[in-house]
């Protein structure tokens, strides 16, 4: 299984804020939409960021910043330190560069354009459905339900 078959298989919608608005809207999207990233995009519409829960926590909060006056382009993670996947990567390699980098989400891309963003959770999920379905499968074949 691969990056964009775990994005067909689930809502990839892509939630986004502009990067001169303040952290506690973000905050507000980040809850309304039950989402841990949000992609940061600048005046043109492009892409300028990433803002993820550990970024307001670790930027914002334990700093005693104030999220209503605090710009989301102050603490977001910058476009040049974003760790990304392609479509095509299979999802021992997704694991394996969140585990790595300690991030819980990747933005994936084809090619210059974004198709949507895999979560920790996105990766466990499909990892037990696949550990799921080869139970079954051997558990049929021991049973007899297969010929040998």
């Amino acid at each position: 299984m691969n990056a964009k078959k775990i994005l067909e298989l689930k809502d990839h919608k892509i939630y986004q804020i502009r990067e001169e608005a303040v952290v506690f809207e973000a905050i507000e999207e980040l809850t309304k939409n039950k989402v841990g990233l949000l992609i940061v995009k600048n005046s043109s519409g492009d892409i300028s960021g990433v803002l993820s829960e550990r970024d307001i926590i670790r930027k914002c909060v334990s700093q005693k910043k104030d999220p209503q006056q605090l710009r989301v382009s102050e603490i977001m993670t910058p476009r040049e330190k974003i760790v990304v996947a392609g479509e095509e990567d299979d999802i021992q390699s997704l694991m394996n560069t969140m585990n790595e980098k300690r991030i819980r989400h990747l933005p994936v891309f084809r090619g210059k354009e974004m198709t949507g963003v895999v979560s920790i959770g996105d990766i466990i999920k499909n990892m037990l459905e696949i550990k799921d379905y080869e139970i079954k499968t051997l558990i049929e074949y021991i049973s007899g339900k297969y010929p040998r």
